[in-house]
């Protein structure tokens, strides 16, 4: 693999595209035989078109040069795991279907099921998946040849519209992501959703305390201890714990880029693991969590971090997503009331630098409907589809600007809630997944898990994790 590609000269050119290989295709494989839901996505009564017989989104508003129909009468398979996104774009299908012609199948999975499943495919020619959802393994399936670049969709006048889709108007941080996190020149797929770290904090104990809102991880770190020692039944802060290359690490990367380093110093031969801006935020985050967090704060997972805060039980999440947000003032929350958000904290001679993560959609180099299911791709993460989706459902997870910019999503969501995303997600520096991330991240995620436990020091962790993590690529 080649040194990762600098993002912001990635994405100077990422917007236009280059032309890629051939396109590749086998025979198609089973239909929907693992699926929650099949046929064509429409939803309960699977109808396929609303009950006034006209489409959600009015078709006029796929007015491009695009030839939508092109495929019509063919079907598409879709890969995903159960998730809000699924949810919010269901509902939306039928206009899909009557813009195209082509017919949706759903073949929706639990996380854990469906990446075992989406293996299984792609590695053994398969092609039953023609759209599937890609997560941190991105360029190991990249590497592995297992994914199509988008490339030459995009190359193809019948399929693409630049003045129509608006590439730009997608999250930097989500197009960096879609080059395989600045390891690909090439499209590897479409980002759905993203998430940034934001700080959520209970308004009424911030009243009670006179405190205000931390700006630095030392002003933080005074908030927990006020309220972690002048509340019996209220720790001061809550945050993953949990070993997991999508949990604990997931936190502490914003922490270690604040301060000044940066997951591989030099890839793949120095992890800057063990660099002094990475040993500082992790001593900064094993202090905070286990001088004012719950017992077993080591064990906490994502849902364990925000139950604990619906259940008015902790008085900060640190750094947490913002898609949070929902859960925290739904039904579902004790203190729906009192939860207020800011931008993570920074180190007072850091910078502001918080993590984010986007779920993509991709296609295999074995499908045999790619360019029905890049129509797919670019319908549903175009500006009307998303727009609609975040205005109609409860979606709080656009990959486009001009959602967080709309007034009346703003309304809906609450100008602090968007107003700190947007900017989150402009200055957002995600993770670089490379091709033995997963791998990696996991023996990284574990070390910190013991540092966090008691069980050794901070900088002892990540010595060792570096350590590992360099030998994982020199083996």
């Amino acid at each position: 693999m080649t040194k990762e590609i600098d993002r912001r000269t990635l994405i100077k050119t990422a917007t236009g595209v280059a032309a890629g290989t051939a396109l590749a295709g086998c025979t198609r494989g089973g239909g929907g035989e693992t699926a929650t839901d099949s046929g064509d996505g429409s939803g309960s009564d699977g109808s396929g078109s609303s009950s006034s017989g006209e489409p959600p989104i009015p078709l006029s508003e796929y007015d491009a040069d695009i030839d939508w129909a092109q495929f019509e009468g063919s079907q598409i398979n879709i890969g995903a795991v159960q998730h809000p996104w699924v949810e919010a774009i269901k509902p939306a299908i039928p206009t899909f279907e009557e813009l195209t012609g082509i017919d949706v199948v759903w073949n929706i999975l639990p996380e854990n099921q469906f990446r075992t499943k989406r293996q299984t495919d792609v590695s053994t020619g398969a092609g039953q998946f023609d759209v599937f959802f890609m997560d941190q393994v991105v360029n190991q399936y990249r590497e592995e040849g297992w994914l199509q670049a988008l490339d030459p969709y995009f190359n193809d006048s019948s399929l693409y519209d630049e003045d129509w889709y608006q590439p730009t108007d997608l999250f930097e941080a989500s197009r960096w992501q879609a080059h395989g996190g600045g390891f690909s020149e090439n499209w590897t797929g479409l980002p759905i959703t993203v998430e940034v770290q934001t700080q959520f904090y209970r308004t009424d104990l911030y009243e009670k305390h006179g405190l205000e809102v931390a700006e630095t991880l030392e002003g933080f770190v005074e908030n927990a201890q006020a309220i972690h020692e002048n509340e019996s039944d209220v720790v001061g802060t809550v945050g993953r714990g949990q070993k997991g290359y999508g949990m604990n690490i997931y936190v502490l990367n914003t922490f270690l880029r604040q301060n000044g380093a940066e997951l591989w110093s030099e890839f793949p031969s120095d992890s800057g693991l063990d660099s002094q801006g990475v040993i500082d935020a992790a001593e900064w985050y094993t202090s905070l969590l286990r001088d004012f967090g719950p017992q077993g704060a080591s064990t906490q997972s994502w849902s364990d971090v925000l139950s604990t805060m619906q259940e008015g039980r902790a008085g900060h999440i640190v750094a947490d997503a913002n898609l949070f947000w929902p859960g925290l003032t739904g039904s579902d929350s004790s203190v729906a009331d009192n939860v207020g958000i800011a931008k993570v904290p920074s180190p007072s001679d850091g910078q502001f630098s918080p993590n984010a993560y986007n779920w993509q959609i991709s296609t295999s180099k074995n499908a045999q409907n790619s360019e029905q299911g890049f129509l797919f791709m670019l319908w549903a993460t175009s500006e009307p589809t998303n727009t609609w989706m975040h205005l109609n459902n409860e979606a709080a997870f656009s990959v486009r600007q001009s959602v967080w910019e709309n007034d009346e999503f703003r309304s809906r969501v609450g100008e602090d809630f968007a107003q700190v995303t947007l900017e989150s997600l402009q200055a957002a520096a995600p993770d670089p997944f490379d091709r033995k991330y997963p791998e990696w991240g996991q023996r990284y995620s574990e070390e910190l898990q013991r540092a966090l436990a008691g069980q050794k020091s901070a900088e002892a962790a990540m010595t060792t994790a570096a350590g590992i993590s360099e030998d994982i690529y020199s083996e």
